[in-house]
Formats: structure tokens, C-alpha cells, sequence
């Protein structure tokens, strides 16, 4: 309850609002379910709002940088099962960093990959690899959907 007002407060709407999103998002089995990349296709204002830090933190960064080089800013797009899932959320992620340079007059450096978590996208690398910049291989849930455990 004290974290569902401190969001209230943060993104200034409703207590009441905060607890029916959640209420709407909760789930038996959440290991398989409405997470990581599926949550962001459905609402992709999570992952604006999470690149948006990302990239809002790096352009802070690189003013400040004592070496003059801005950082490079990984984006990892998690729980990734197709293309399309990736493709989707690259394209958010990239219009946000346009949005961000444009409203702060920086050139950021970034690069948008995956975490390999599901059997699938072990299967699908070759394919994901040409839009992901780098991958992450994500053992814990790799492990427990390769062979059907739960932790």
C-alpha cells in the first residue's frame, strides 16, 4: 500500500487508480505470464518511460563525463520471443532517444539488445541477432523454462 501511493504520488494520479492497474495486472503464474517484453508490446509507455531514464541519466552523465566521452547507454529488451516482440520495443526505444536528444541538444550513444531467457529465442538467435545489438543470456529463467521448473 505505501509503495502503490508513493507511485500515486510520483506519477500524480489517484491512489485509487494505482490499485486497479494493479489489481488489472496481477496474475496466477507470472513466471509465463503478462512480463518483460509482452508487459511493454501491450504498454509501451513502460518502456518509453524506462528508456526515458536510461537515456535522461546518460545525457546527465556525459555532460558531467571528466573524460569527454559520453557513456553508451545498453538498452536490454527483456523476455524477448520473435522479432516482432523486438522490433516493436526498438522502435520505442528509438523514437524516445530521438525525443531525448532533440529536448536536451545532446548526440547519445546507445545500443538496444536482448536477454535470451525462453528456449525459443535460443532457437531464434540467428534471427533476433539482426536487430539486436548484443545479447544477455538470462540463466535463472532459461534454466526453469528449458525444463518446466518454477522457483
Amino acid at each position: 500500500e505505501t509503495e502503490m501511493a508513493s507511485v500515486a504520488k510520483a506519477a500524480q494520479v489517484p491512489l485509487d487508480r494505482v490499485r486497479r492497474r494493479a489489481a488489472e495486472l496481477r496474475e496466477a503464474n507470472p513466471m509465463l505470464g503478462h512480463r518483460g517484453c509482452r508487459l511493454a508490446v501491450t504498454y509501451p509507455e513502460i518502456c518509453e518511460m524506462q528508456a526515458r531514464a536510461v537515456f535522461e541519466a546518460a545525457a546527465e552523465a556525459g555532460q558531467g563525463a571528466s573524460s569527454g566521452r559520453p557513456p553508451i547507454a545498453e538498452i536490454m529488451v527483456p523476455l524477448v520471443a520473435d522479432m516482432k516482440e523486438l522490433e516493436i520495443l526498438k522502435k520505442v526505444i528509438e523514437d524516445t532517444a530521438e525525443e531525448v536528444q532533440r529536448e536536451r541538444g545532446v548526440k547519445l550513444l546507445y545500443r538496444v539488445g536482448t536477454m535470451i531467457e525462453l528456449p525459443r529465442a535460443c532457437l531464434q538467435a540467428g534471427v533476433l541477432a539482426q536487430a539486436a545489438e548484443f545479447f544477455s543470456f538470462g540463466t535463472n529463467d532459461l534454466t526453469q523454462t528449458t525444463y518446466g521448473l518454477s522457483r
